[in-house]
């Protein structure tokens, strides 16, 4: 057989070409090698140093989140918003520690404080600046977005708050009360017919959950009015 068709073996002068060859490149470009090389141990080294300095500030932000915790459970929003003395309060914490997952409950906790102070427009604003992983709470964002809405009488923005919640929470137990809360914002607004009809959607999909029993109860507060 012709040594050089496909598959025949490769000869000790290829060999040596190809050695040859491999010496020139590691030779020729060796500055730029060493220098991806070197490119390569110090992004390692920023990413063991970032992920570090995360758990640090995540470490740092919940220490100071838990200092917040006793004026919360207290009704003391102003002093949990602002802090005092060397506690910071939540506006702080979550803007010194935003991208931490403490930095994010800091700014889900400064939202409802507001909200609490019947401080609607800045609820509002710091429910939208809510970033969160969890599903559940981005929801409860929302929610409170929705629940903002409702005191402004802007039942249409409020509605459309609470069907976004319960799209996008895991809990079935909070998709149904969202649900009912959105169906409620159509009650107010006089739209009887399309709250009577999700009402019965949440009783029929969310047997036995909270939501439901709203519903329930809601369905006939309105049945002579249809």
């Amino acid at each position: 057989m012709n040594g050089n068709q496909t598959g025949a073996p490769v000869s000790n002068e290829g060999k040596t070409e190809f050695a040859d060859t491999l010496l020139y490149i590691l030779i020729k470009y060796r500055n730029v090698l060493i220098g991806a090389l070197i490119a390569i141990v110090i992004a390692g080294a920023g990413v063991f140093l970032w992920v570090r300095n995360q758990q640090e500030r995540e470490s740092e932000a919940s220490l100071q989140l838990s200092r917040i915790g006793p004026y919360l459970d207290q009704g003391m929003y102003a002093t949990a918003i602002n802090g005092e003395g060397k506690n910071s309060g939540l506006k702080k914490i979550a803007d010194d520690f935003s991208g931490t997952p403490s930095g994010s409950m800091a700014s889900l906790l400064l939202a409802n404080a507001y909200y609490a102070t019947g401080n609607f427009d800045s609820a509002l604003k710091a429910y939208g600046d809510v970033s969160i992983g969890n599903r559940d709470l981005a929801a409860a964002a929302l929610a409170g977005a929705g629940a903002c809405h409702f005191e402004k009488n802007r039942f249409g923005d409020a509605a459309k708050s609470y069907h976004d919640a319960s799209e996008k929470a895991e809990s079935t137990a909070l998709k149904a009360l969202y649900l009912a809360k959105e169906a409620n914002c159509y009650r107010q607004s006089n739209q009887l017919a399309k709250a009577a009809g999700l009402y019965r959607n949440i009783i029929d999909n969310y047997p036995m959950s909270q939501g439901a029993a709203i519903s329930q109860q809601s369905l006939w507060q309105i049945s002579g009015k249809l």
